[in-house]
């Protein structure tokens, strides 16, 4: 027998839902509920008793009652617990009342990389082996405490295990799903929309340069309207709008998309957000709009190698990077990415996607 944990999932709506007809069905549960009955005739009782003594007598048994009854609840959840072969939970719900005196064969954190180490620990001593699952060059747990996160509370159990164990714990695409394409889909054509896993989408001169809005965040019109036409040239081919998704840095970038959208009833179901809203997710097709575009070729926080790596590993069955290569490839980092799609994808000039 398996059982895991998952820091996904919370246990109290676990209980509250797919274990309720388990835990009705159970011979404690049985016993609260006519407790139950027993405690709602007695109340009934103890509403027209005007006797002091008669009205004592009824409230000391409806104490011991109550207390029998959250007794054998308790008792009923725990039988469900120890029949169930998989347990769902947060970090912290690992640690409720509801699983003391409860262990695991095998405890599975997915998302380790996000967690800190103190919360995996919680679960972790709930089982005697143990599975991490994440990417630690993903984004952090978010530390409040600068002093903390300065003293080392920043870094995870994840990143500490890769450092030591390196590439020898990494997992690869199974061979079912390494070479799929978006054409592969159901009523999908195969299209030059459609055939590149990796697309390319160069703004660079253009005139698409970015521009600031009231709060100073960053946002491209051009970028934006590009983003928007090769999500309709997907849809257009068969993609289903709810397999697509746009993300982008920067907050004003995704109201600029969002209000685009809302002009198009067939992007309805296109989901559009920040790269910060999107870890932990995937969708067969995802647009990556970068937003700057100046001429002193500055990236601010593009250089963010974590956000930038959650980006582009959302995508499933195909990577498109709308981009001004000229601004972004001042960074190192950026560049390199560039010419990785230059070299792996396909290349388009933004410039083919105006007037549609």
């Amino acid at each position: 027998m398996v059982r895991l944990g998952h820091p996904a999932r919370l246990l109290p709506q676990v209980l509250d839902s797919a274990l309720d007809a388990k835990v009705l069905r159970g011979d404690n549960s049985s016993l609260a509920n006519d407790i139950r009955k027993e405690m709602k005739a007695l109340n009934g009782k103890l509403l027209k008793t005007k006797d002091r003594n008669t009205r004592r007598e009824i409230q000391k048994e409806l104490r011991t009652l109550s207390k029998e009854e959250r007794k054998r609840q308790q008792l009923a959840v725990t039988d469900v617990i120890k029949d169930a072969d998989v347990i769902l939970t947060t970090l912290t719900g690992a640690f409720s009342r509801k699983l003391d005196n409860t262990t695991f064969d095998l405890i599975i954190i997915d998302e380790a990389a996000q967690a800190l180490e103190i919360a995996c620990w919680m679960a972790l001593l709930k089982g005697s082996r143990c599975i991490l699952a994440g990417d630690h060059l993903q984004l952090r747990p978010t530390i409040q405490s600068v002093e903390a996160e300065r003293k080392g509370l920043g870094r995870t159990l994840f990143e500490r295990l890769a450092d030591l164990y390196g590439d020898s714990s990494k997992i690869k695409a199974h061979s079912s799903v390494a070479t799929h394409m978006l054409f592969d889909l159901e009523n999908v054509k195969k299209s030059t929309s459609t055939e590149p896993t990796l697309l390319l989408i160069d703004t660079t001169g253009c005139d698409m340069e970015e521009k600031k809005d009231e709060e100073e965040s960053t946002l491209n019109e051009g970028e934006a309207e590009v983003a928007i036409s090769h999500a309709k040239r997907l849809i257009h081919a068969g993609v289903h709008a709810s397999d697509i998704g746009i993300i982008t840095p920067y907050a004003a970038q995704v109201v600029l998309l969002k209000m685009l959208k809302s002009n198009e009833d067939k992007l309805k179901n296109v989901e559009i957000s920040t790269v910060d809203g999107f870890q932990g997710r995937e969708k067969e097709a995802i647009i990556i709009s970068m937003v700057r575009s100046n001429s002193k070729k500055e990236v601010g926080f593009l250089s963010d190698r974590r956000r930038m790596n959650v980006a582009v590993t959302r995508a499933r069955r195909q990577c498109c990077l709308v981009c001004d290569t000229e601004t972004v490839s001042s960074d190192g980092f950026l560049k390199r990415l560039v010419e990785y799609f230059e070299e792996h994808g396909e290349y388009l000039s933004a410039s083919e996607y105006c007037n549609e």
